[in-house]
């Protein structure tokens, strides 16, 4: 069996667990020239697929900060974050959650705010509990916390840094909504747009999608649809999702080729219990898309792009 690349992150969600099912043997997502993924999460896809671009979108301003100051400043994050996972109790890990908090409410960030924000995501996403990054209005990020030491991912770090700027990957924090409408994106020939949104509850116990403090509901899911059969039908754009295996999943996504694989739970509070669940891939046959922008370095980019793109 192939051997994947893994995320730096630990990320509920993360699709790593169905790579083999996905790539190896559906061969989704199809071939191309760029991937448009307008829910990035934690990268995985854009890791372990072979395109010459990618443009990678999400929500989550602290995920894209996070990404955006990995590939233009890895070694200055690697410096910031790496004395933090020597620092794993309680105490130490409500600090450096309240700081985040307080960083991530600025509204006018300096450089020293992103890389410090960026250290502060990576180290709480590594000791939150199964890596759930859950956020509300009143009080920001509120995951608490595991007990567990996890060593620090520097190799994760320095490999997805090194492929994001090998393929001069585009962070971008906007709504699907955006990115779907992006026709500088989707008139190409050769892009390949894959969608892993929140999944539908497969019961109210089961129900998280609280990544950012909006949430995603199933009209946003049914406006998901909506968004993916225009482009397909405009512009013959290749289409691509994944969701859990549910009657209203099914009920909304019904215009897809749908496909049935089966998982490992990632999120679950007791860990004995996790055991399988119903996915389901789905598929919009077509053409596909394209985007190209240069690329600066340095400090002056991670502050561009976070002002460019900061929901």
């Amino acid at each position: 069996m192939k051997a994947w690349k893994s995320s730096p992150l630990i990320w509920a969600g993360s699709k790593y667990r169905t790579l083999n099912r996905l790539i190896k043997k559906e061969r989704l997502p199809p071939s191309g020239g760029c991937l448009v993924e307008p829910f990035v999460g934690s990268g995985t896809v854009f890791l372990n697929t072979d395109y010459q671009r990618y443009v990678l979108c999400d929500t989550n301003e602290a995920l894209i900060n996070f990404f955006t100051t990995l590939t233009v400043c890895t070694e200055e994050l690697i410096s910031e974050a790496a004395p933090l996972f020597s620092d794993v109790n309680h105490e130490a890990y409500y600090q450096h959650r309240t700081e985040f908090n307080e960083t991530a409410s600025k509204h006018d960030r300096s450089y020293e705010d992103c890389l410090r924000l960026a250290a502060l995501f990576l180290y709480l996403n590594h000791h939150c509990f199964n890596g759930i990054w859950r956020v509300s209005k009143k009080s920001g990020f509120n995951v608490p916390f595991r007990n567990k030491t996890r060593p620090f991912p520097e190799e994760e770090l320095r490999q997805f840094a090194e492929k994001a700027r090998r393929t001069r990957a585009e962070f971008l924090c906007v709504d699907f909504r955006h990115t779907l409408r992006a026709q500088h994106l989707l008139m190409s020939n050769d892009t390949v747009i894959y969608c892993d949104p929140p999944y539908l509850p497969e019961s109210k116990t089961a129900d998280f999608r609280g990544y950012t403090a909006a949430g995603f509901t199933p009209d946003d899911h049914r406006d998901l649809v909506s968004h993916l059969l225009d482009v397909n039908r405009l512009y013959g754009a290749k289409v691509v999702i994944s969701n859990s295996d549910t009657k209203e999943t099914r009920e909304i996504y019904a215009p897809f080729k749908l496909h049935r694989l089966k998982v490992q739970r990632s999120v679950s509070a007791n860990g004995q219990r996790r055991g399988t669940a119903d996915e389901v891939i789905g598929v919009l046959d077509g053409r596909e898309m394209y985007v190209s922008a240069p690329r600066q370095e340095g400090k002056a980019t991670v502050m561009a792009q976070w002002r460019a793109t900061s929901c």
